[in-house]
């Protein structure tokens, strides 16, 4: 792994949020670098919006950037409201002297010199050249211009943004076969590291000896469960349409909901109101491998499109490394572990798959699950990110010893 670095990690999300990949991987990149995880600069039109909704207050708009440790080597910030992020003239270039200023006094607080800038968004090319930056990384976790509300006017303004971004940049990390094949024309050093799963964490959770949670432990068996955020890429009306199939298995959903589009609102509510749907809401990252062991067979319900074709799960990991059966929709992530995933075609297939997940599970199937799970590390992950971080750093040195060399010369 690489070490004695200092990382400005731009993040899509807070971190106070359920773990995602850029978690994982910074965690364990502080155990020898110093990592600043900088959460998300507002845009001005949403924060109005909150503020006139009341979801903030004033209070919360005129607090200051706020600095905190999550753990040793790593820092998290959060930028002040009142610096919000715009292109309207001239305000949008006083907030970003702001902004900068503001991120920069952190940085010299931290004592942060030449960090690797880690970008994971294609609107984040604004970040570069404002920190003396000795690499920067762009980290690509999905197929961005294929999400749930981005309308067709806008689709194409965005892969252009990444496509600028990408060229920009030093490295480019993707993690789907799809992705590397999509992404590679826009930089000559685009990596494939796909995601992965704290094996430790997840493993040492036995589906047989495990006590349940609380609020599990009363759910009636068989259960099929979703252990992940639920959202837009997820087909919410086809399991409505298996639960109202099987009301003898208790359908069980676990994680935030963040459902933005009418169809997958309505599907919510009905699932919702089924007597044998359980919605047991957003759980601690510690909690997580309890709640998949408690499952007796694991779901990847998935709408096959544009978004979920780029994806690789997380939670495809974490389910193989809890040795749980898994039926999946026809997503190039499942059938990538075809041999241990059940890949359903339609709803009926998909109940037909549940059924015979739980028909065929046994020890000699969950040791093989959880096997192929070690094969499939974040440490090793890391190891990997590292490989083509120090790579591409020694050639960053060579060229500028070489510049260096050719300036001394005599000519």
């Amino acid at each position: 792994m690489i070490e004695g670095h200092d990382i400005m990690c731009f993040a899509p999300g807070p971190w106070d949020d359920i773990w995602r990949n850029r978690h994982h991987i910074m965690t364990r990149l502080a155990r020898a670098n110093r990592v600043l995880y900088v959460e998300p600069w507002p845009y001005m039109r949403p924060t109005l919006c909150r503020l006139r909704d009341g979801g903030i207050g004033v209070s919360d708009m005129v607090r200051g950037g706020q600095l905190h440790q999550a753990f040793t080597n790593l820092y998290v910030y959060q930028p002040p409201l009142w610096t919000p992020r715009t292109d309207r003239f001239p305000l949008g270039s006083i907030t970003r002297t702001i902004y900068f200023g503001l991120l920069r006094r952190v940085l010299r607080r931290l004592r942060f010199q030449r960090p690797i800038l880690w970008l994971f968004l294609p609107d984040m090319e604004v970040f570069i050249g404002h920190f003396g930056e000795q690499l920067v990384i762009y980290h690509i976790v999905d197929e961005y211009s294929g999400y749930a509300g981005v309308s067709d006017s806008w689709r194409p303004v965005l892969r252009r943004m990444e496509e600028q971004l990408a060229r920009r940049v030093d490295l480019v990390f993707v993690t789907s076969p799809t992705l590397l094949e999509r992404k590679r024309r826009l930089n000559e050093r685009v990596f494939l590291v796909p995601n992965a799963v704290d094996y430790e964490a997840f493993s040492a959770i036995l589906g047989n000896e495990a006590q349940p949670p609380d609020d599990v432990a009363a759910i009636p068996s068989p259960i099929a469960g979703y252990v992940g955020a639920i959202n837009d890429k997820v087909n919410l009306h086809l399991l409505v349409q298996v639960a109202r199939r099987r009301t003898d298995w208790s359908l069980v959903l676990v994680g935030p909901a963040a459902v933005t589009d009418d169809e997958g609102q309505r599907a919510l509510k009905m699932l919702e109101a089924l007597p044998n749907v359980y919605l047991l809401g957003r759980k601690t990252v510690e909690d997580v491998p309890r709640y998949i062991a408690a499952c007796d067979v694991c779901l990847l319900p998935y709408r096959v499109n544009e978004w979920t074709r780029s994806i690789d799960a997380l939670k495809l990991y974490e389910y193989l490394a809890c040795g749980k059966p898994v039926v999946a929709t026809d997503v190039p992530a499942a059938r990538r572990f075809s041999e241990f995933v059940m890949v359903a075609a339609d709803e009926a297939e998909f109940a037909i798959g549940i059924d015979a997940a739980l028909s065929e599970d046994g020890p000699v199937m969950q040791a093989r699950r959880r096997a192929v799970a070690a094969q499939h590390t974040w440490d090793q992950r890391v190891e990997l990110l590292s490989a083509g971080i120090e790579e591409r750093l020694g050639k960053h040195t060579g060229c500028q010893r070489d510049e260096v060399m050719g300036k001394g010369g005599t000519g």
